[in-house]
């Protein structure tokens, strides 16, 4: 007797099923686990509206059939996707996962998913994310930065989906609003260099025309140096923020074309370990000569060589806030949410 030929006399007496080419329906899943559709729905849905022994044998059917609920048609039929969609910067950098997770453990517990999408610092790729997640019929967006091209601003204002924009601050946000003043963080930066005796600062990070935050950050160290009566900082630029190497490259030609500089602020930690290894390489000692902050409190700042004083922000509250005031709007709570500001602090080690 042929395999195929036995296989197929111990699998006569077996119940019929689907192919593994057709979708598995819902009714497939209600004649194995011997109940009603409408019971099904109802174990998917609602599980403690159905007894203990029919759910666990709905389980067992969706777990046997393999069985994937029709989103699309449930979405067209309730007028939600249950699906958050947010937008950062980039996934490079452990900075914008703590926010991340904080969305994620929220919107899980509420029964929604987050989608995500990486728009590389680049405003019209961000455009074309907001395009694409609306066309996938998203309950809400959270976008990182509250700088806009037209072009998302006209398809937002033109679909009424939920908006939170994290990570800044801005006194017309599109919607909602959970983050912290760029501007204030480079403020207290300078006010920081400035009572350890500080004269002479730099600034390394992204062009503001590429990132606008990282601008707002410089525009705070200005204002602090000229509250203090200080010459303007002296700013250095690179195209890749996550960059150690340009970042080095940068710090290098920075110190030989302005030895005096004894202060320097990073937009980022990632630019502000690379500005270490700089100074090490110029034999620098860091923070006798050089005082060297960052911004972020990224993984690697409490373990670099000197350990690095950086700016802390509280990535994973303004994902947990974002979450809430979301599912405030979607479940008709709290409507009314604005503008939160979550702050930030500067934590004090070894490099300043």
């Amino acid at each position: 007797m042929s395999r195929r030929t036995a296989a197929s006399q111990a699998n006569a007496g077996a119940p019929a099923g689907p192919s593994r080419s057709t979708p598995v329906r819902l009714v497939d899943v209600a004649r194995l686990a011997g109940v009603s559709t409408m019971t099904v729905s109802r174990a998917m849905r609602h599980p403690e509206q159905v007894a203990d022994s029919t759910l666990r044998a709905v389980q067992g059917a969706v777990a046997q059939l393999g069985y994937l609920p029709d989103s699309a048609a449930s979405a067209l039929a309730t007028g939600r996707s249950r699906i958050v969609a947010a937008i950062v910067p980039t996934l490079m950098n452990s900075v914008y996962a703590s926010t991340v997770h904080g969305l994620a453990s929220i919107l899980r517990g509420a029964g929604y998913e987050l989608m995500l999408g990486d728009s590389s610092y680049d405003p019209s790729t961000e455009a074309a994310l907001v395009r694409s997640f609306l066309g996938r019929r998203v309950d809400a967006l959270v976008l990182t930065g509250v700088e806009h091209d037209s072009q998302t601003r006209a398809l937002l204002a033109r679909h009424e989906v939920p908006v939170v924009e994290i990570w800044d601050l801005t006194t017309q946000p599109i919607d909602m609003l959970v983050g912290f003043s760029n501007v204030g963080a480079g403020v207290e930066a300078g006010r920081y260099f400035a009572a350890q005796g500080r004269r002479r600062w730099a600034f390394l990070g992204t062009s503001p025309q590429r990132e606008g935050r990282s601008g707002k950050r410089l525009r705070g160290l200005r204002e602090a140096a000229r509250a203090a009566g200080l010459a303007a900082p002296v700013p250095a630029f690179v195209d890749d923020g996550m960059s150690p190497a340009a970042g080095r490259d940068a710090v290098l030609r920075l110190l030989d074309s302005h030895p005096q500089i004894d202060a320097l602020f990073c937009a980022n930690d990632a630019l502000a370990t690379a500005a270490l290894r700089a100074a090490a390489d110029r034999a620098i000692p860091v923070p006798t000569a050089l005082s060297v902050l960052g911004f972020g409190d990224f993984d690697i700042a409490a373990h670099t060589s000197p350990a690095l004083t950086t700016v802390r922000i509280p990535g994973r509250e303004i994902g947990e806030r974002a979450a809430c005031a979301l599912l405030a709007r979607l479940e008709g709570t709290d409507p009314a949410l604005g503008r939160v500001d979550v702050g930030f602090e500067i934590v004090g080690r070894e490099s300043a």
